[in-house]
């Protein structure tokens, strides 16, 4: 099988540059992946995950004769990077980026890059908390929404391409818009919880407050947990949209404080009825937007083997499963799990085949 490309460079070996480089290799979609990352320890442990074929020394070693180069570095890096890439780039690579703003790396690519050279910008809507190279994922980009974006027709079509051989999904934005959906689905939830965890740490009851933080607490705030370089250089290089969508924030707060303080019960129910609603639509999806889902929820005992059994009844009777999700099963005591389905008709085939073995199951028909 042809590759598309014969030499790949991952400047950057954390947890999306090795996650990018394994997804290349293991999909055989470069000849060689070499690696480059300030810190030397991360070369050796991407050679010894299998996410890159050689290490590099320097800028110049990693992207001396690849025809494909990935900055997988936070944006404020990745925007002193190019400049510096630019005259060592062999004529007709391709360079793209994986940062979550994009109309300030587009600028900065169009201004030090060299007319031989095409850049696409790239924004894969997949990550973790986790950083280092130790938590790559080969399959991280698997039914993930991956942004493309090039005023370069040939070179977008490539990349295009290679996010679809990814497993990704493309979608293509112009830069600024880009950043203002990004600002609203992505940046502000991250600040939001920053900034919920920050006001419940500042009260004094520490231990008691640890003790008592619930599924809610945890679930609403683990994104806080996200690197504070990369949320910081988001911040810097994307300020005009968040601000707007802070005020907003700001404002529902306001609105939401008011009818707090004026014990206004009706106001209050419809508003909290109209969050529920919106967020009721949205797909049970960790991966960016995708086609709808409808969920099954099975409520089974705790014993090994009961994800198996319940798939392996599905699958004999034909019925694919698009997601599998455990829901805070209790030991001994069993819970629901949530299976996933591209199509109404096989929620219901499954809920029936369920039922008739005597599984107790709910349909999420919407």
């Amino acid at each position: 099988m042809k590759r598309p490309f014969t030499r790949a460079a991952i400047i950057g070996v954390g947890m999306v540059g090795g996650s990018f480089g394994k997804a290349l290799l293991e999909r055989r979609l470069a000849k060689e992946v070499v690696g480059y990352d300030r810190k030397e320890d991360a070369v050796k442990k991407a050679l010894s995950l299998g996410a890159v074929t050689q290490g590099a020394s320097s800028l110049e070693e990693a992207v001396r004769e690849s025809d494909l180069v990935v900055l997988a570095a936070p944006v404020m890096a990745t925007l002193k990077l190019l400049p510096q890439i630019a005259p060592l780039l062999a004529a007709g690579a391709i360079v793209t980026d994986v940062c979550s703003t994009k109309k300030a790396v587009m600028d900065q690519a169009q201004k030090v890059l060299p007319p031989t050279v095409a850049f696409v910008g790239g924004h894969p809507m997949a990550g973790s908390e986790k950083d280092g190279v130790e938590a790559l994922d080969a399959n991280l980009f698997e039914n993930a929404i991956y942004v493309i974006t090039s005023p370069e027709a040939e070179a977008l079509a490539r990349i295009k391409q290679l996010v679809g051989d990814l497993g990704a999904i493309p979608a293509e934005f112009p830069p600024a818009k880009h950043d203002e959906l990004v600002a609203a689905v992505s940046h502000l939830p991250h600040l939001a919880s920053a900034a919920l965890v920050s006001a419940v740490a500042g009260r004094k009851e520490t231990a008691e407050l640890q003790l008592l933080a619930a599924g809610g607490f945890r679930d609403t705030t683990r994104i806080a947990m996200g690197s504070p370089q990369m949320w910081r250089d988001i911040c810097l290089t994307n300020r005009d949209p968040i601000l707007l969508m802070l005020d907003e924030l700001v404002a529902k707060l306001q609105e939401l404080r008011l009818l707090v303080a004026e014990g206004n019960g009706e106001q209050l129910y419809t508003h909290f009825a109209q969050a529920k609603q919106f967020r009721q639509n949205i797909p049970a999806r960790d991966k960016g937007i995708l086609p709808q889902i409808y969920n099954l929820y099975v409520y089974v005992p705790d014993h090994p083997g009961v994800i198996g059994e319940i798939a392996g009844l599905l699958g004999q009777s034909g019925i694919n499963i698009a997601e599998i999700e455990l829901l805070r099963v209790r030991e001994e005591e069993g819970g629901p799990l949530r299976f996933g389905f591209k199509t109404l008709n096989n929620l219901r085939l499954a809920a029936e085949c369920l039922a008739a073995e005597g599984y107790r199951v709910e349909m999420q028909e919407e």
